[in-house]
């Protein structure tokens, strides 16, 4: 079945053709989940919320973007209440658990030791955004992992796009300083790592 025949059907209680309408796109609201949440509960806790909220609003979709346009933008914003209702907590995933679940895989290609400092690297800068505030850490990852511009960011987060890129702007220059600090990258190499997103 294609695409619109499964949303009509979805629309009218079919909970089948909505299963089939977001699966293909599973990756895609875990990844921004995950990215957003920086802990592995709080990503299934936001991940089973978009999925409810998607079959919710669904009647709510009009069809001026794709689908997985819509459901991202689904993702995004259940995070983003997620994280303004939540407390900070102190405890987190150790590397040993987030890699017995599954995640951070290793790059096909390089020998092992050169996987094992890409993964140290890779874990340093996860744990080094974990620790920004999340005022800047959710536009810089918005920005630099998922690659969104600096307009669609404001709307998400309600603020202006001049505050956006300033929120980003101190974001790198915090993140720097934190892995400077760890020792794990220099200055030049840290700037790299996050410098994804488009264009200023």
């Amino acid at each position: 079945m294609s695409e619109l025949s499964d949303l009509a059907m979805a629309r009218q209680g079919d909970t089948a053709a909505f299963e089939r309408l977001v699966t293909p796109h599973e990756g895609m609201v875990w990844r921004v989940c995950w990215q957003l949440m920086s802990q592995t509960e709080d990503a299934q806790d936001a991940m089973q919320e978009t999925m409810l909220r998607a079959w919710r609003s669904l009647g709510g979709y009009r069809g001026e973007a794709s689908f997985s346009t819509w459901l991202y933008r689904v993702a995004v914003s259940c995070c983003l209440d997620a994280l303004r209702r939540r407390k900070p907590q102190q405890q987190r995933e150790s590397v040993e658990e987030l890699s017995e679940r599954g995640f951070d895989v290793p790059d096909g290609g390089p020998g092992p030791q050169e996987a094992l400092e890409k993964g140290e690297q890779k874990e340093a800068l996860r744990r080094a955004m974990k620790q920004l505030p999340e005022e800047q850490r959710v536009p810089l990852v918005l920005f630099a992992v998922e690659g969104r511009p600096y307009e669609e960011i404001a709307s998400y987060t309600g603020v202006s796009v001049g505050t956006v890129k300033s929120r980003i702007s101190r974001g790198r220059e915090k993140l720097k300083e934190i892995l400077r600090a760890g020792g794990n990258f220099s200055a030049p190499a840290a700037s790299n790592k996050v410098k994804g997103g488009q264009r200023a």
